[in-house]
């Protein structure tokens, strides 16, 4: 009875299972799998729920693994259980996947638990894991240099998958069955040395217990179960973040804002990071390496360079925008053209910039010559047109501060050393046809403050969307 009153608290404790549930119980044949449906059976009044249990042939071990399909088919019957048994040919899908045996295995075990549970009904599926896998996964995970999501280790609850045994022990699962008179199969596999799980489970983790902690298992069995609330609690914070810093999505492109990453915990960025990733790809991570080079991309000022990753995805930043692709060349900021907000702000999604744009007059002026870049004084009263903030265009032509002609806008930007990455992320500040202002660069020469300037219209770039924009 402890062992049931341990399964059920810990199982109420992370809400495995409500009334009315059918749970799909996979059993492998093995002593866990084995103990989990007989303990399921045992609660199924109390609990409210129905079963049925699911078996795979994997179809590595021969009549070995038919003999395992028998047990689980004669312990669901003996039990009153449908059962539904099924075998596919692993080891020819390994041949033409090139995945490993147990990675190849994993998958198709999964894709059948999700078909059978889609033909039963069921809103639950239950796994035999215990203690002893889980302090198995976060050594495993701790050898490959993982974070806090490996050292979580397994999940009690992903999806409708549930793992009612993950806080008991190997030898009380093996004693509640010599106690109940369970059948069980031991797979041999389980003891061959070549997969470096067993060689953690057979090897590792006795030689830790025997010469450094004893409660090893227990050890790492709670470090999992920190690991994982603290980093639920970063995944939440790194979401809110994403939402925050993603100002474009397309099917195969995203860009974020810098200034929201840079001013963001590191720790909280390599998640985004991360997160981009699995939407682009679907995949489950990227290595440390490879975040650490996303990062440094992100406080790269210069521009243009192209990381490439795995999965044909790549990254480059451009100006205040970090984009990350699959496919070719980086994609070009999307067209736009908005009036431009005089006096006020005006935003620009495409390159996360607003455009701030005041009228004083020239006894509150500035002096031309101290501003930045990033600013600009104009004579208001000269400009020729309604004034709009647009992308640069081809054929586009300027007339720079301190040049006596128009000059093709491309050249004069390759000669001023501006990449070609971010070319298009300077917002130019159009009056009618007439470029006025190269945003970040140079204004134009015929809209240049006087000694008769009045009203001077006064521009500034500011970093991502501003309050009042």
């Amino acid at each position: 009875m402890a062992l049931e009153q341990d399964v059920r608290i810990f199982m109420d404790k992370f809400r495995m299972i409500s009334p009315g549930d059918k749970v799909l119980v996979g059993v492998s044949g093995g002593p866990d799998s084995v103990a989990l449906l007989h303990l399921l059976w045992r609660m199924k009044g109390e609990l409210q729920i129905s079963l049925a249990v699911a078996h795979l042939n994997h179809m590595f071990r021969g009549e070995e693994a038919r003999a395992d399909a028998r047990l689980v088919e004669g312990l669901a019957k003996s039990l009153g259980l449908p059962v539904y048994v099924e075998e596919f040919d692993v080891p020819a899908y390994r041949e033409r996947t090139g995945l490993s045996a147990q990675d190849a295995a994993r998958r198709v075990r999964y894709r059948f638990f999700e078909e059978v549970a889609r033909r039963t009904g069921a809103s639950r599926v239950a796994l035999g894991h215990h203690a002893d896998d889980q302090a198995e996964t976060i050594l495993f995970n701790f050898l490959r240099g993982t974070g806090l999501a490996g050292l979580k280790g397994i999940p009690p609850v992903r999806g409708k998958y549930i793992r009612p045994l993950l806080d008991i022990r190997r030898r009380e699962i093996e004693d509640y069955c010599r106690e109940h008179s369970l059948p069980v199969r031991e797979d041999a596999s389980n003891k061959k040395t070549i997969y470096t799980r067993n060689r953690i489970r057979l090897e590792l983790i006795p030689r830790l217990e025997a010469d450094f902690n004893p409660r090893l298992v227990d050890a790492l069995v709670h470090l999992g179960h920190i690991c994982r609330e603290e980093n639920d609690y970063l995944e939440e914070q790194a979401a809110l973040l994403y939402g925050r810093a993603l100002k474009n999505q397309k099917e195969h492109c995203l860009l974020f804002a810098v200034a929201e990453l840079l001013s963001s915990p590191p720790a909280l960025v390599r998640r985004v990071l991360r997160r981009a990733w699995r939407h682009l790809t679907g995949e489950a991570d990227l290595s440390y390496l490879q975040v650490e080079c996303l990062l440094a991309l992100l406080h790269n000022p210069v521009g243009g360079k192209v990381v490439e990753l795995p999965r044909g995805v790549r990254a480059s930043r451009q100006g205040q925008v970090l984009r990350l692709w699959i496919g070719g060349d980086a994609p070009g900021v999307p067209d736009y053209s908005y009036p431009l907000e005089v006096p006020g702000i005006t935003y620009i999604p495409e390159i996360n910039s607003s455009v701030k744009a005041r009228l004083i007059s020239i006894n509150d002026a500035p002096d031309p010559r101290s501003l930045s870049a990033r600013e600009a004084l104009l004579d208001y009263d000269t400009l020729p047109g309604l004034l709009t903030v647009r992308r640069r265009r081809e054929g586009d032509r300027f007339q720079p501060l301190g040049m006596a002609a128009h000059v093709k806008l491309k050249k004069f930007l390759i000669e001023q050393g501006i990449p070609r990455e971010e070319r298009d992320c300077l917002p130019l500040v159009v009056a009618g046809d007439e470029i006025i202002w190269v945003g970040g660069v140079r204004p134009g020469e015929p809209w240049k403050v006087t000694p008769d300037t009045k009203r001077c219209l006064y521009l500034q770039i500011l970093e991502g969307k501003v309050p009042g924009a």
